[in-house]
């Protein structure tokens, strides 16, 4: 499996577990953002660098795309 398809497989589940967020509490929503913001966010990161800089990338992947997703879930 390519790079490419992982991540695309990532981004899908992501999608799907935010879609079902129309019976849950807001913290609820915002915490399933957050954790599909947060792997979205590392798959994205990781296709970055080489090495050390691609755990960096990774790890800053995953901080920004936590907070995006927290912030798009409660929307």
């Amino acid at each position: 499996m390519t790079r490419t398809q992982v991540f695309a497989s990532i981004a899908a589940a992501a999608v799907f577990a935010v879609s079902g967020c129309a019976n849950m509490t807001p913290e609820q929503q915002k915490l399933t953002g957050q954790v599909a913001g947060g792997v979205t966010g590392a798959a994205v990161g990781s296709l970055f660098g080489g090495g050390t800089g691609r755990v960096v990338a990774t790890g800053a992947g995953a901080v920004l795309g936590t907070v995006v997703g927290g912030e798009l879930a409660t929307r």
